[in-house]
């Protein structure tokens, strides 16, 4: 499993690798399937068919391949085909269309959930995933470390969930680093994962696509006040001809070397050690 998919994403995963079994499971307490009902199903060719398919979206998910999402809409097609069959033919439920109706509210709703987290990011690169979020615009130096190494470069775009990182050294996709970097104050350590590479172009200078690791809470907290900190910047920019050149330099001038002070309020609320604690020994 991929060291940056998300707890739902790997137990997906591992739900579709036993597909077999989890759907079998899954349809006969949906639609009230009988022991015998459901062993004609699972003896059936067409039951192994779509099994073998939903095995591969598994793999596909643990293994984040760039053909897994469309695998995973071909699977849920068949799905839904099948759960129709199966509200036809075999179901012992009082309401079959209901229960086929809520069989289609679940599957859409695993869609929409799993197309939030990688349909853009692994699979259509060429879309700036950060869209999703809030992004935003500007020039801040990174350092970034990868294995054994480490170079410096610059971040042009960023989100809560990622950024782009401009950089002429190469590097490959999936990769691991660690970015280093500070914004209005605020220093941080965010680890993340290549999702996609970009040569010198009009649109993109040469560069990486760097989706963040699970944020903690301080990390969620800074980054979440740096957001709306930039909304403020693009705000004031968006309003630039209402503006007298003065007042406009002037408001972004405050705005770009504002403090956020997190961590120093995080500091100062620390308590006291108490007298022959290890912190106090240690000072």
């Amino acid at each position: 499993m991929k060291e940056h998919t998300s707890r739902f994403l790997r137990a997906t995963a591992y739900v579709y690798l036993a597909f077999p079994v989890t759907y079998l499971l899954y349809a006969a307490l949906l639609f009230n399937l009988s022991p015998a009902r459901s062993s004609r199903i699972f003896f059936s060719f067409s039951y192994w068919a779509l099994a073998v398919c939903g095995i591969a979206v598994g793999y596909g998910f643990r293994e984040m391949t760039r053909w897994a999402w469309h695998v995973f809409l071909l699977n849920s097609l068949f799905v839904a085909y099948t759960n129709a069959l199966i509200a036809i033919r075999y179901s012992e439920s009082n309401n079959p269309f209901l229960a086929f109706l809520v069989s289609i509210a679940l599957l859409v709703g695993l869609m929409v959930r799993l197309g939030k987290e990688i349909r853009v990011p692994y699979f259509l690169p060429k879309i700036r995933w950060w869209e999703t979020n809030p992004r935003y615009k500007l020039s801040v130096p990174v350092r970034v470390e990868r294995k054994d190494t480490g170079f410096e470069g610059e971040i042009l775009d960023i989100s809560i969930g990622g950024c782009f990182i401009k950089s002429r050294n190469d590097l490959t996709q999936n990769e691991r680093i660690l970015s280093r970097f500070e914004l209005f104050g605020e220093k941080l350590e965010i680890g993340g994962t290549v999702v996609w590479r970009s040569q010198s172009s009009v649109t993109h200078p040469k560069g990486v696509g760097v989706k963040f690791d699970e944020l903690d809470k301080l990390q969620r907290k800074i980054m979440k006040a740096v957001m709306l900190h930039l909304k403020k910047i693009s705000a004031l920019q968006t309003s630039r001809n209402r503006l007298s050149p003065e007042d406009f330099n002037q408001k972004m001038a405050k705005l770009k070397n504002h403090h956020l002070g997190i961590t120093e309020k995080g500091a100062d609320s620390e308590p006291d050690p108490e007298p022959g604690s290890n912190r106090e020994r240690a000072s």
